[in-house]
């Protein structure tokens, strides 16, 4: 008798346990933030320069994209700049990163621990067989019971073991009291189809408080891919807080062009505001609304319009020099099916239907943040020049502003076929430690062979020291 009741029981167990299972869920903003409507930016940290903005956007690509953007962070600790009459690597200088999917993991972790990064990220992450252990916990009888739930999925599961291995359960208001670079964790919103930032503009759009919420779900959101990981859901509570739209997506609204990037972008913002409708976001992979991202930074130059009050609001109008590196671990899918007079199989078919438009939708953003940033440059120095001759005495050096963009990808490596074979390792959360070493190794190469930073590091008096053993 005994024997046939304890499975019983056991089943029981899982059921009644897996009922109670449920998402972390994000909170609403509290009276005081309420009162104050969206929550201050981060101040830039005092160490870092107000008259240099170093931007860097770290892409997507599972493992391969974190040990590459990782390996950005190790050349730009080795390189020595002088700045305003001092010299500092310009790792300290970084005031911005935005990030998609794997690149994600490298943006939140240095976001959280700084320097601790090139002492432990690797062996903690990189080095990891990520992609094994998820797979495993979900034939895991522990997870059976939390996966019992209809409020906790696969990305919950996941969210759980980055913090483990990772993030500490710390959350954004750890990364904010670091007086860090600001981050801009992205994700994709599928109801609106549109780009989803961790960031506090994004948080108070929703009334909802950035502070509290845990990094490891923003991480996990921006790198939940479709079908493999579970969405990760957040509450909407716009209409609960104060909240007025900027004068700059207020003039893109009042347009009215239906041509207008800014016009199209204010009209799906002013969506998360119904929360009737859209009473919850459902957030999977940043890569794909961008997989480059980039899309924050143009997303926030096409609102502005190249903005002279945006410009000041930023913290950027007392800028003159700006280096804007791009982080492209970018994958190339397998050809060989040009050299046959058969069919592509359904895995090439596949690979080619997700591959095409996302390189394609890569390239064209690049392009267009070219042109926004000459645009806002162009902008910015007629404000802060028109605004000198009414304050100060002299305009000397009010149009003195030169940016420097860098593309950081695998076509920047010396042998060809080294790139190529870079492309073709697999988007997935495991690689070999020679490969992820490999990843590391080309990101120096790539970056101190740039024509462009080769460029910036003589304007700043620059130069390189050896490799930190690390």
């Amino acid at each position: 008798m005994r024997c046939s009741i304890l499975p019983g029981l056991a089943v029981a167990y899982v059921l009644l346990a897996g009922c109670t299972a449920h998402y972390p869920i994000n909170e609403p903003y509290s009276p005081v933030v309420a009162a104050g409507a969206a929550p201050a930016q981060p101040k830039a940290g005092e160490t870092r320069s107000d008259s240099l903005l170093v931007a860097i956007a770290f892409s997507g690509g599972g493992t391969r994209a974190a040990a590459f953007s990782y390996g950005v962070l190790e050349a730009m600790s080795d390189a020595k700049i002088r700045w305003e009459g001092r010299e500092r690597r310009l790792v300290d200088e970084v005031d911005l990163i935005s990030s998609v999917s794997g690149g994600s993991f490298t943006a939140a972790y240095y976001g959280l621990f700084g320097d601790r990064i090139f002492e432990d990220y690797a062996d903690k992450f990189l080095y990891r067989d990520v992609q094994g252990h998820l797979i495993w916990s979900l034939f895991s009888p522990a997870s059976w019971v939390k996966l019992g739930s209809s409020t906790y999925d696969r990305s919950d599961l996941a969210a759980e073991y980055y913090d483990e291995i990772l993030f500490e359960g710390k959350t954004f208001s750890d990364i904010h009291a670091r007086n860090g670079p600001r981050l801009s964790i992205n994700a994709t919103e599928i109801a609106l189809g549109m780009q989803f930032t961790f960031d506090p503009a994004q948080f108070a759009l929703i009334c909802s408080d950035l502070g509290n919420f845990p990094v490891s779900r923003a991480v996990t959101a921006s790198s939940a891919v479709p079908i493999l990981f579970s969405s990760v859901i957040l509450r909407n509570y716009a209409g609960t807080c104060p909240f007025e739209l900027p004068p700059w997506a207020k003039a893109a609204e009042k347009s009215a062009d239906p041509t207008s990037r800014a016009y199209h972008l204010v009209k799906k913002i002013e969506k998360y505001r119904d929360s009737e409708e859209l009473q919850y976001i459902h957030l999977l992979d940043g890569g794909l609304t961008d997989n480059l991202g980039v899309r924050t930074f143009l997303n926030r130059l096409t609102l502005a319009g190249g903005s002279w009050e945006l410009a000041k609001a930023l913290g950027v109008a007392n800028t003159h020099r700006w280096l804007v590196i791009v982080v492209n671990a970018q994958s190339e899918m397998d050809t060989t099916f040009q050299q046959s007079e058969f069919d592509l199989s359904l895995g090439e078919a596949i690979s080619a239907s997700s591959s095409i438009p996302l390189n394609e939708y890569s390239f064209d953003s690049l392009a267009l943040l070219r042109l926004a940033l000459k645009e806002v440059a162009d902008k910015l120095i007629k404000g802060r020049c028109t605004e000198w001759a009414a304050t100060r005495e002299s305009t000397a050096g009010c149009d003195d502003l030169k940016i420097y963009f860098v593309e950081v990808d695998f076509d920047g490596l010396a042998d060809p076929k080294r790139g190529k074979a870079m492309k073709h390792l697999p988007t997935s959360f495991t690689l070999p430690v020679e490969a992820v070493d490999d990843l590391r190794a080309a990101a120096r190469e790539i970056m101190t062979s740039s024509k462009n930073l080769k460029a910036f590091m003589r304007d700043m008096d620059g130069h390189w020291s050896p490799p930190a053993k690390r």
